[in-house]
């Protein structure tokens, strides 16, 4: 791996330094957990999933609460949906399997007139069919989640460098960091964030 700009900008402070040393191993955690998903390629990609999870908690710092423990605990009293499903479970499902952002589809869905009520109404069920898979997934296990439709290496690898603080390096920083750490097999990732970032804001970087 060449001393790209994602990594030069890391080296300059000591948990710069710390957050490297969590990356540098990204490539081989993820090749590792893609061939385990190889040997059953119809079920989803938990292994893929789980490493992207652990490596992004790991950056960030927050401990990873497993099954549905955390659940259990609001099962008595529910008041809300959001005791029994969380937006965020419900955002990284429905990512998984759409174009764009979750906090987009919400917007779309709450703009209803005459002239896009049939497109409003077909991505208010996309949300309840991710709300569905997210609550499958986080009471019965990850099993029950649908194949997902995106590179989850792109999305996944870009959640960790937010969360190792690389969010605002340039377009073609990151993609020097999908370069260096992404075993998707693509050298020049920069045709991947080009679309990437037109399909989504959450990929938006400066050029």
């Amino acid at each position: 791996m060449g001393r790209h700009r994602w990594v030069e900008l890391l080296e300059v402070t000591e948990d710069g330094n710390k957050t490297l040393k969590i990356l540098l191993k990204v490539t081989n955690r993820l090749k590792n957990a893609s061939k385990w998903d190889r040997k059953d390629p119809d079920d989803y990609p938990i292994n893929t999933y789980w490493a992207l999870a652990e490596i992004e908690n790991s950056l960030s710092k927050q401990l990873l609460v497993k099954g549905s423990l955390r659940y259990y605990k609001n099962a008595r009293k529910p008041r809300r949906l959001a005791d029994l499903v969380e937006d965020g479970a419900i955002a990284s499902v429905w990512e998984d399997q759409n174009s764009g952002t979750f906090a987009d589809a919400l917007r779309q869905a709450a703009v209803i007139d005459d002239d896009n009520a049939k497109q409003c109404w077909k991505v208010f069920q996309s949300i309840i069919r991710a709300m569905e898979s997210a609550y499958l997934s986080e009471f019965l296990g990850w099993e029950f989640l649908r194949k997902p439709r995106v590179n989850i290496l792109h999305t996944g690898l870009n959640r960790i460098a937010i969360a190792g603080g690389l969010k605002d390096q340039t377009r073609q920083g990151f993609a020097e960091f999908l370069d260096d750490l992404c075993p998707c097999g693509i050298k020049d990732h920069s045709g991947a964030v080009r679309q990437l970032s037109r399909r989504s804001t959450t990929f938006s970087r400066p050029k």
